[in-house]
């Protein structure tokens, strides 16, 4: 499991696993909590490829617990508060693999998620359904600050690991990332790469310099950064770039949603004066990397939050600040409808994209789905999620509008 965490790292020129190996038996916490995380894994593999029973059989449940309840008592009597030097990296990777598998999951939840390609780099469909519990942030935090921060830790494939357990909980929290990214990749060499596969014309240049008016450098340089990567994905997915090297792809997929996660919100002191419209768009395009570039399953923490948010953004925003951007606000809109499958929000984003809808005379779902293309789109998960919202749109179509009570923003 733990190699595979890390595609492409190694140490002083050769695989990682046999420096872990004598780190875990010199430190009876991090054994223990391998141990631990090692079983816990086993049998989501099984149960994913349906060889174990669901649920979990009482035995096997003692068994994890007990495993579980040993690695954090070793941990606890490794570590004093009195003598921070008690705080190593081998004492940091055990808390780690411990908050890596708590004992509770969003199973269904996580069986829904259509995926897109390649995003069970890091097993990250395996550990972007867990329960992110607050203890466990602090806990790791202050062992870390303990150690003398992040930039100390020397253990290969520990600072990698927290910086991709960082995304994860700053994904749940919507928050800004706790730590730097522990990456080589630059921003300008990434976005030269990326830029090699993003799709262009004439029309499409149009529409994306009106937005590099609108928004800023940072804010721009996320959206082509989604869209090459997407395009990259799309290409994989049809046998094109087949012999990428996941080790890079995996640096520059946490490099783009580090920065996605990285923008500031419109309250934030760093903006400045921002567009009426910033705040929706930035808010889509955190929407569109959970969905595509770091997969958190739909109707799962942070989806409810998020649609909410942006439902309150686009009631604030007069439709007359999209009048030069109306396919973004469709965009916008039908990113926010799939991230609001299961909430109070979802019929909302539904008659909002049934309108928008009509106001540019889409009637068909092809063309809708070239307009969405025109932005940043990828069939798997958008394309099917998609869909299905496409479909609620045209059910309720049938509705009249009469019965719409219209806000002074954009929606009802």
């Amino acid at each position: 499991m733990w190699p595979r965490l890390f595609p492409g790292l190694k140490h002083k020129g050769k695989s990682f696993t046999h420096e872990w190996m004598q780190l875990a038996m010199s430190c009876p916490p991090l054994f223990s909590a391998w141990l631990h995380s090692g079983a816990e894994h086993l049998l989501m593999r099984q149960r994913s490829s349906g060889r174990a029973q669901s649920p979990t059989t009482r035995k096997d449940s003692y068994e994890l617990l007990l495993m579980r309840q040993e690695a954090i008592v070793a941990l606890k009597d490794a570590v004093n508060d009195d003598r921070p030097n008690t705080v190593t990296d081998q004492i940091i990777m055990a808390a780690f693999a411990i908050a890596l598998h708590p004992h509770e999951r969003h199973q269904v939840a996580a069986s829904r998620m259509r995926t897109a390609p390649l995003s069970n780099l890091q097993w990250l469909t395996r550990f972007t359904d867990i329960v992110i519990l607050d203890g466990h942030v602090q806990g790791i935090r202050h062992l870390v600050q303990a150690r003398g921060g992040f930039e100390k830790l020397e253990m290969p494939g520990l600072s990698e690991g927290l910086s991709t357990w960082d995304l994860i909980t700053s994904s749940k929290m919507l928050t800004k990332p706790f730590w730097p990214l522990a990456t080589k990749l630059q921003l300008d060499s990434a976005a030269k790469f990326l830029a090699k596969f993003e799709h262009t014309d004439v029309a499409i240049d149009d529409l994306h310099s009106l937005l590099s008016s609108e928004f800023s450098q940072s804010t721009m340089w996320v959206f082509h950064a989604l869209r090459g990567y997407s395009s990259l994905l799309e290409g994989y997915s049809d046998g094109r770039f087949s012999d990428l090297d996941l080790g890079y792809i995996l640096d520059l997929r946490n490099l783009i949603h580090y920065q996605v996660l990285s923008l500031p919100s419109a309250i934030d002191d760093k903006v400045g004066s921002p567009s009426h419209t910033y705040e929706s768009f930035r808010l889509a395009q955190t929407i569109y990397s959970l969905l595509v570039l770091f997969p958190i399953p739909l109707t799962t923490t942070p989806y409810p939050e998020l649609t909410r948010l942006l439902r309150l953004e686009l009631e604030l925003v007069f439709e007359d600040d999209w009048a030069t951007m109306p396919t973004l606000l469709l965009w916008i809109l039908a990113l926010g409808g799939i991230a609001a499958l299961g909430t109070p929000h979802r019929l909302w984003f539904v008659e909002n994209l049934h309108m928008q809808l009509g106001n540019l005379g889409i009637i068909s779902w092809e063309g809708f789905v070239h307009i969405m293309s025109t932005l940043i789109w990828l069939d798997s998960p958008c394309g099917i999620e998609g869909l299905i919202l496409w479909k609620e749109t045209q059910q309720h179509g049938h509705q009249p509008l009469a019965e719409y009570q219209p806000t002074p923003g954009i929606g009802v």
